[in-house]
């Protein structure tokens, strides 16, 4: 389900060229690079965030709508005796947040929105920490009508980055009907996120149901005794 794939060629701190390929070029997965002898660090990244930005100075891919994504780094010293392919194992950089609703989803809900107090929106490729953080700024999710009237069924996961091995933030989620109001909603607090790791939340987001055991005390207490 990959939609982008990109090779940055570096020799030392030069980089000598940039090859990108997208899911709709023939051979997609396989690149094919002209290089001069010498050692190359190579950088892979592959994604299928939508709207990626790729700025080579700053060592940045930037995306609208970041998805699942993979990264890695190879050296490779190129001479007449050396191998002419190698292959290269990606590692996912993407963590995800999947929040499931537990309510019964009510006629009128007609989307879902996530908005965490700070998200990462782009990588580092030569890294593959996250950067480009983005603050309070929501993700929605429309609900299809077939979720009407379900309990347990509704799950909405959106990906980002970290910036380095975890990190924490609050994600505000709620649920909304087609004129906006609010219907429900909760604060989640110092969620923890991590590469190549899913942080998974469920709960109910209309109200909490209790229950109640009644009973009543039938002790009169002392009289208040009168003479006339």
């Amino acid at each position: 389900d990959l939609t982008d794939l990109w090779m940055f060629d570096y020799v030392g701190d030069e980089l000598k060229q940039t090859v990108h390929q997208s899911s709709t070029d023939d051979g997609f997965g396989s690149i094919s690079a002209s290089m001069g002898y010498g050692e190359h660090t190579l950088y892979f990244v592959a994604s299928r965030g939508t709207t990626p930005t790729t700025n080579t100075d700053a060592k940045t891919i930037t995306w609208a709508k970041p998805s699942d994504t993979f990264w890695a780094t190879a050296t490779v010293t190129v001479s007449p005796l050396s191998a002419s392919s190698q292959s290269v194992s990606l590692s996912r950089l993407a963590t995800r947040l999947r929040i499931t609703v537990n309510d019964e989803v009510p006629a009128g809900a007609a989307k879902f929105v996530i908005t965490p107090a700070q998200w990462y929106y782009g990588i580092n490729f030569t890294t593959g920490d996250g950067l480009a953080p983005a603050t309070n700024q929501p993700r929605e999710v429309n609900i299809p009508s077939s979720y009407i009237g379900t309990s347990g069924q509704l799950a909405i996961a959106i990906f980002g980055f970290v910036p380095s091995n975890d990190w924490q933030t609050n994600i505000t989620a709620s649920l909304k009907a087609s004129d906006e109001s609010t219907l429900g909603q909760v604060t989640l607090e110092d969620v923890s996120l991590h590469k190549n790791i899913t942080t998974a939340y469920s709960g109910g987001i209309l109200g909490t149901s209790k229950a109640f055991t009644l009973s009543a005390d039938d002790t009169w207490g002392d009289e208040d005794v009168h003479t006339w």
